[in-house]
């Protein structure tokens, strides 16, 4: 005869390790499993996603993988969302549930270099929250990262891949949406000239354990998108603000003179007529101009192209 009472058979089930149970039915995979899957992935992910990065946009960065980390969802986003910007992806039929981020120096090196014309390998960058211009622009990384990674593990290599608008914070955890559930997070380590920053996906374990993870053939040809990210890269830059410097020639002093100059002393422009303003953006000269004043303000009226160079704009793109 059973004796169980009532409260005994339902209190049974809540007594059951609930880690054993997501071993039991899927939800998580062993320690050595899932680090087996994520190697995998990533150095298959690692040269994939470099070949199809310069292709689709003309920039050439290195990817190398890089740490392995487990554990639920919301833990690995706590322990990686320094200075990075974030992101939700999908890939139709394999996973809805995938979360990017990426260190917000390389967006900033990668704005600065395609904006401003600086050399990669001379750049000295700080992390910082990104502006409204690199935010956009971080969306190429995660498209071409998102992209990259059904190439490897969908069936179906034309399944449909997006990616949500990038954001600068996570969302808390009572407004999260995505469950809290057992994940891996891999890290590739992205160079682009002086700067190295990491560019980490965070997956659902149940899905890597069921994912028969392939590594295309070398050669294979990037993404039919790549002339479309050309296209935007370009239009994003010709509609970004520049800064612009105005030098005026001065009159040439002697060395001792100038290492004497105190503040309250005059410099005589070099010209005694129209002064002559050279306009120049990055360092390069773009026009001559007039100095003019209208009202309180002085200005600069643009009279001729300065230098032989008559594609300067391609030095800003």
């Amino acid at each position: 005869m059973n004796t169980a009472t009532t409260h005994d058979l339902a209190r049974t089930p809540t007594d059951f390790d609930p880690q054993l149970l997501d071993l039991m039915t899927g939800a998580k995979g062993s320690a050595a499993a899932i680090d087996a899957k994520c190697q995998t992935l990533m150095n298959a992910l690692a040269p994939m996603f470099a070949t199809v990065f310069e292709k689709a946009t003309g920039v050439e960065v290195e990817a190398r993988p890089g740490d392995i980390r487990q554990g639920r969802r919301r833990e690995l986003l706590a322990a990686l969302k320094a200075d990075t910007v974030y992101c939700e992806a999908s890939i139709a039929d394999w996973s809805k549930e995938i979360a990017s981020l990426c260190g917000t120096k390389l967006i900033i090196g990668l704005v600065e270099c395609l904006l401003g014309g600086s050399d990669p390998d001379q750049l000295k960058i700080a992390s910082r929250p990104l502006s409204g211009i690199e935010l956009d622009m971080s969306l190429v990384v995660f498209e071409q990262l998102n992209d990259s990674l059904r190439e490897l593990v969908s069936a179906d290599p034309k399944a449909k891949a997006s990616v949500a608008k990038p954001q600068l914070e996570l969302p808390e955890a009572i407004d999260d949406p995505v469950p809290d559930f057992h994940a891996a997070a891999i890290t590739l380590n992205i160079g682009f000239g002086a700067v190295v920053a990491p560019l980490t996906l965070i997956l659902p374990q149940a899905v890597l354990l069921k994912t028969k993870i392939t590594a295309l053939a070398k050669g294979k040809q990037a993404d039919a998108n790549a002339e479309e990210w050309a296209e935007r890269l370009s239009d994003r830059v010709s509609q970004s603000p520049i800064s612009l410097q105005a030098a005026v020639a001065l009159a040439p002093l002697p060395l001792g003179d100038i290492s004497r100059l105190q503040p309250g002393d005059l410099i005589a422009f070099a010209e005694n007529g129209d002064i002559e303003v050279t306009l120049t953006a990055n360092g390069k000269p773009l026009y001559t101009c007039a100095l003019g004043r209208a009202g309180t303000r002085y200005m600069v009226k643009v009279e001729k192209q300065a230098g032989p160079d008559e594609n300067w704009k391609t030095d800003f793109t």
